[in-house]
C-alpha cells in the first residue's frame, strides 16, 4: 500500500473537521523548519486556517467527548475472551493522558494566538485579495529576518495548539486501523454500499495505484455510499469511466 493513493472520505462532520486540521497541522509541521522566506510563508497560512476553523467549531469540546466516548466503549472489553489486557491498558492510559493534557491546556495561550495583532492583519488581507510586501510591511520584516527567528516565531505560535494537535494524531490512527481494506470491483465506473447503520462508517478509504488514470469521487452519508470513478483530465470535464475498476475499501469505525 505504501506506493498507492489512498482517499479519505469523512462520514460524520466531526470526523470531516479532525481531517481538515490534521491537514493543516501537518503543513505546519513540514514548514516550521523551513529554510527561506516562501516557506514561512506557507507556514503562517497553514496556522490561519487552523485558527479559521477553531473559531467555527469547539474542537476541544469535540475531542474530549470522543477520547471519553472511547474510554468507555474500550473499558467494556476487559472481560472479553482473548483480549490483550496489557495492550488494552496501554491505549485506555494514552486516552486519559490525552484528556488530561487537553483539560490542562490553557485557554488564555490560544486566545493570545488568535488575538496576535500580526496574524489577523495577514488573515485579513489575505481573504480579500491575498497578501504581498506593499500590503503589510510587518510581515515583510517578519518572513524576511533570519531563518531561526522565523522558524521560533511560527514554532511558539503553534506551540500552544499541540494537544490539540497530539488527540486528533491519536483518534484519527486509531480510526484508521479499525478496518482493513478489501478488493472491491466497481462495475461500470460505478460502486454503491449500504452501510451498518448499527454501528455508522466513520471515515471511508479507498485505496489506488497512482497510475491507473482515474479518481474516485464519493458522496453519501452513514446509510449509503456511492462512488463514481472518473478519468483523470486537464483540460475537458471528467467522466466516469465505463469499464470495471478494481479497488480496496476501508470503511472504518471505532
Amino acid at each position: 500500500m505504501s506506493s498507492a493513493i489512498v482517499y479519505e472520505h469523512p462520514l460524520n462532520e466531526r470526523i470531516r473537521v479532525f481531517l481538515r486540521l490534521e491537514h493543516f497541522f501537518h503543513n505546519v509541521q513540514f514548514f516550521l523548519h523551513g529554510t527561506n522566506p516562501v516557506e514561512t510563508q506557507a507556514g503562517i497560512t497553514a496556522l490561519i486556517e487552523i485558527l479559521t476553523v477553531l473559531e467555527r467549531t469547539d474542537v476541544r469540546s469535540e475531542l474530549l467527548k470522543e477520547l471519553d466516548r472511547q474510554i468507555s466503549g474500550l473499558s467494556k472489553l476487559f472481560d472479553a475472551p482473548a483480549v490483550d489486557k496489557l495492550r488494552l491498558d496501554a491505549i485506555l492510559e494514552k486516552l486519559s493522558d490525552h484528556i488530561q493534557q487537553l483539560q490542562e491546556a490553557p485557554s488564555k495561550n490560544l486566545s493570545e494566538v488568535r488575538d496576535l495583532e500580526l496574524l489577523n492583519s495577514i488573515r485579513q488581507r489575505a481573504a480579500l485579495a491575498g497578501t504581498c510586501g506593499f500590503d503589510l510591511p510587518a510581515y515583510h520584516y517578519l518572513v524576511n529576518q533570519p531563518t531561526d527567528l522565523r522558524n521560533e516565531y511560527l514554532s511558539r505560535w503553534s506551540s500552544d495548539l499541540s494537544p490539540l494537535k497530539n488527540s486528533i494524531e491519536l483518534l484519527l490512527s486509531m480510526l484508521r486501523s479499525s478496518a482493513l481494506f478489501d478488493r472491491q470491483i466497481a462495475e461500470n465506473g460505478f460502486y454503491q454500499r449500504v452501510l451498518d447503520s448499527q454501528n455508522p462508517c466513520q471515515l471511508l478509504r479507498i485505496c489506488m495505484p497512482p497510475n491507473s488514470g482515474v479518481y474516485p469521487e464519493v458522496s453519501g452519508s452513514k446509510h449509503r455510499v456511492n462512488i463514481r470513478f472518473l478519468t483523470f483530465t486537464e483540460h475537458e470535464r471528467a467522466k466516469q469511466i465505463n469499464e470495471r475498476q478494481e479497488f480496496d475499501l476501508s470503511c472504518c469505525v471505532i
